[in-house]
């Protein structure tokens, strides 16, 4: 972890504010290295993380069986520490009229869309990024809202500024940007 600005007691600062915002979070096995740019002097605020590869992703077939009846979906739940999750999507795929949980162990829905085989439930890739921008608008200054998001892959990168954003900073951000990539 790094962080780089003109001003050593800032950037000490800083990076106190970073490591407790990664601890709080539980997210500091799940990174890989972090870069943090900023210059409150032109207020632009840089942040690249590269993050862990992520646990497999979750889908019903994991968690459950199921079979059709007719035009009914029946599902049984083998490991219940994923029902609100898969009650989530379901809800938002068929539509909470559509999709009935008569007791903790079976969810139906009639008439389903869905195809039960390959529907995803939880994504840890998806929540490890949301966790980790959390983090990064935690620590980031304080009515800075202009922000540019370049993110991709296994990386978190956000500039952001409280005022419209330079061009020249787009140069520093893909410089941060290949610097954390490569390490």
């Amino acid at each position: 972890m790094y962080v780089e600005c003109y001003d050593e007691v800032g950037a000490e600062v800083y990076d106190t504010l970073l490591r407790h915002a990664l601890q709080e979070l539980k997210l500091a096995r799940a990174i890989n290295a972090v870069k943090v740019f900023i210059d409150p002097r032109d207020a632009i605020f840089i942040a690249v993380v590269k993050l862990e590869k992520a646990s497999q992703p979750i889908y019903l077939k994991d968690m459950a069986s199921y079979k059709y009846e007719g035009d009914l979906l029946k599902i049984l739940i083998d490991n219940e520490n994923y029902t609100p999750d898969l009650l989530r999507v379901l809800w938002r795929e068929e539509g909470r009229v559509n999709v009935a949980q008569p007791d903790r162990y079976k969810i139906e829905i009639s008439n389903p869309t869905i195809d039960p085989e390959n529907l995803m439930v939880v994504d840890p890739s998806k929540e490890l990024k949301r966790r980790v921008y959390d983090a990064l608008f935690r620590v980031m200054p304080e009515g800075f809202r202009m922000t540019r998001n370049a993110s991709e892959g296994n990386l978190v990168c956000l500039m952001s500024s409280d005022e419209i954003i330079d061009e020249k900073w787009n140069k520093k951000f893909n410089e941060v940007i290949e610097e954390v990539k490569n390490q």
